[in-house]
């Protein structure tokens, strides 16, 4: 039985503190799992095929160079400092993103920010 404690922050869990030997062998075990390859926490992600690549930059540029690079939302996120929920509105056409924020996109996706702006 490990012993913990949660701290929570608004009504909802934040934290769990557990006795720093056993959060040792913890980290020690993921640690191996990632050295071993056990550990797959992304998706395998299939590339569009030039047709499906068409389609989407005339729908969205944002999702086709997207995928074109072969990113997920969430890395595209973390690479321009987003929210994926962000990004996953601007390629369902929900809000127009900012120029700053083409611009950020354009440096994560290595593009012009003119072929991002095609539909906006």
């Amino acid at each position: 039985m490990v012993n913990y404690q949660v701290i929570t922050s608004r009504g909802k869990p934040r934290f769990a503190v557990v006795e720093y030997q056993i959060f040792m062998k913890m980290l020690e075990q993921v640690e191996n799992q990632n050295k071993s390859g056990a550990a797959r926490t992304t998706r395998q992600r299939k590339e569009p095929t030039a047709r499906e690549l068409t389609r989407l930059m005339r729908s969205n540029p944002i999702k086709g160079w997207r995928l074109f690079r072969n990113m997920t939302q969430a890395e595209l996120a973390e690479k321009t400092g987003l929210k994926q929920t962000h990004v996953s509105l601007m390629e369902a056409n929900k809000i127009k993103p900012r120029k700053n924020t083409l611009e950020k996109l354009a440096v994560a996706l290595t593009c012009d920010v003119d072929d991002l702006v095609a539909r906006y």
